[in-house]
């Protein structure tokens, strides 16, 4: 982490540098390559003083003087303006936001897309179009964050509430709601809870799922405890299309014995250790000889083919879907992904009847690691080891009734507190507390800002163990390269052609090109507006 953070310091700094300069564009460029250094590659702390004073400095010179005419105060939410970097098709992210727009029918919903390349998800377009929206791509227009920050902050006066879904290096909101005069309130919806992000200055309320996200929240990112919201994670109203038997059937699974499911990226399974996910569950796969095991999202890496051999092939693996629902139907038991969990699928699969297993072997300062979400917590099987993991499999495989019992009740608790209409509730205080709770001020700070806090404590030093990208500056750096000011990313595009960075001559001209040149030729096309 030492390392790490020696290498976050040098993004920071040309940031500061291009800031001097009144490079705004490059400076904001470099305070996203710096956030995602620090997201990929933990460097010890969950807040930077230095480098939030930068997207603020930003504003201070570009639209504080473009403040609007005073308006009066906000009683009530009826429009909300929701903003995305990108919307993966696979991904928790995506449906939470889906659902949301779904549930509040009272409310008039809009997107901002700020980054997404070509069309959104057809799902999150028709959300929209029901609650009488549209979607804004606002970096389909000439410039870079600065513009795109304008662009956002005008968008965003014709709505009472504003909420970010952003990804945690996203540099735009951070300028566009620096100044707190007459915009809508700010919510932050926390669903990196785990990783280090940017935006801390200017989110009137931070939104997390669950209480251990709170925790990080307020002990360690330095945000009052009274601008933070538990918002638990939305899942549609659990509903079989298929049995069990049906499902198993369309899997192309045989039928007898015990499914057991997982359902996640394929990031979320890295080996750990030299030990593979499918190795975790060899043990309990020979005890119950005709139990079969069905992961979804990693394919069948090389290194799991030593277990699925010993297993006789009843480990099975599948790549990423945007549609899993029929895994979770056909799941006997589901099991977390690991070592990185996967809480929505776990909620659907749970909703779904599916009693659920979680491997948790860290101490409790690492709870935000942990599948702690409520309505499973009464239910769950929480494995502090490997070896009260395969036991609590053993045990719940050696009795089918005792099984279906703790599925009903796991169904009953995910659906009472993570569907509609009881969800709504959360939602409703969240809107309340959004109009009541007074506008942060950035502009106004004073002071010079404290260092980052280097922490060797957990969670983080298993950050880099668990969740960790080591990805080089070099190829950190070329992810923001085309945000840059022409003769800054001149400068930088040859210093990553000495380093190889490039995939080619190809993607070495294209990285020459600015990030909205693509997004504008297919707006003029009739793309997305």
């Amino acid at each position: 982490m030492r390392h790490n953070y020696e290498e976050f310091q040098s993004l920071r700094r040309e940031a500061e540098r291009c800031l001097k300069a009144d490079d705004l564009n490059s400076a904001a460029a470099y305070v996203e390559a710096a956030v995602t250094l620090a997201r990929k590659r933990h460097c010890g702390f969950y807040r930077s003083e230095p480098l939030e004073r930068i997207p603020i400095e930003i504003a201070r010179r570009t639209l504080v003087t473009e403040a609007a005419a005073a308006r009066p105060a906000r009683t009530k939410i009826g429009r909300v303006l929701h903003v995305a970097t990108v919307l993966n098709e696979v991904g928790g992210l995506t449906r939470m936001m889906r659902r949301w727009i779904a549930a509040d029918a009272g409310r008039h919903h809009s997107l901002a897309l700020l980054r997404h390349p070509g069309a959104p998800p057809s799902s999150v377009r028709q959300a929209v179009e029901a609650r009488g929206g549209q979607i804004h791509v606002i970096s389909a227009t000439r410039g870079g964050p600065v513009e795109w920050a304008r662009a956002l902050r005008k968008l965003s006066l014709d709505f009472d509430l504003v909420v970010l879904h952003v990804s945690n290096e996203e540099p735009t909101p951070g300028i566009a709601f620096a100044d707190e005069r007459n915009r809508p309130p700010v919510v932050l919806v926390n669903h990196a809870d785990h990783a280090f992000w940017v935006g801390l200055s200017v989110c009137d309320l931070i939104a997390s799922s669950r209480v251990s996200g709170e925790r990080l929240v307020v002990e360690r990112r330095g945000i009052p405890a009274e601008r933070h919201a538990i918002l638990p994670i939305q899942i549609d109203p659990p509903k079989r299309k298929h049995s069990r038997a049906e499902a198993r059937e369309k899997l192309g699974i045989p039928a007898g014995g015990p499914l057991l499911v997982s359902v996640a990226r394929g990031v979320k399974y890295r080996t750990m250790g030299g030990v593979s996910f499918a190795d975790m569950h060899v043990e309990a796969l020979l005890a119950h000889p005709d139990a079969r095991l069905l992961v979804v999202g990693p394919g069948e890496p090389a290194d799991w083919q030593e277990a699925i051999a010993a297993t006789s092939g009843r480990i099975m693996g599948r790549p990423e879907t945007p549609d899993p629902s029929l895994a979770f139907e056909a799941a006997d038991v589901y099991l977390d992904s690991y070592p990185f969990v996967s809480i929505t699928s776990m909620l659907e699969a749970g909703g779904l009847g599916a009693p659920c297993v979680t491997l948790f072997p860290y101490p409790s300062d690492a709870n935000v690691m942990s599948t702690d979400m409520p309505g499973l917590a009464p239910t769950i099987g929480f494995a502090t080891s490997m070896a009260g993991y395969n036991r609590v499999l053993t045990d719940w495989l050696a009795d089918p009734e005792a099984l279906r019992r703790r599925g009903d009740e796991t169904a009953a608790n995910v659906k009472r507190l993570h569907t509609t209409p009881n969800w709504l509730e959360s939602l409703e205080a969240l809107y309340a507390k959004a109009l009541t709770i007074p506008p942060v001020t950035p502009l106004r700070e004073k002071g010079t800002p404290a260092d980052e806090e280097f922490y060797e404590g957990y969670p983080d030093i298993l950050l880099n163990e668990v969740f960790g990208e080591f990805d080089s500056v070099e190829a950190i750096l070329k992810r923001s390269l085309r945000l840059m000011s022409l003769p800054e990313r001149l400068r930088v595009w040859r210093r990553l052609a000495r380093a190889n960075t490039f995939e080619g001559p190809w993607d070495a001209l294209r990285n020459l090109l600015p990030e909205w040149l693509p997004r504008f030729v297919n707006r003029l096309k009739g793309g997305s507006s």
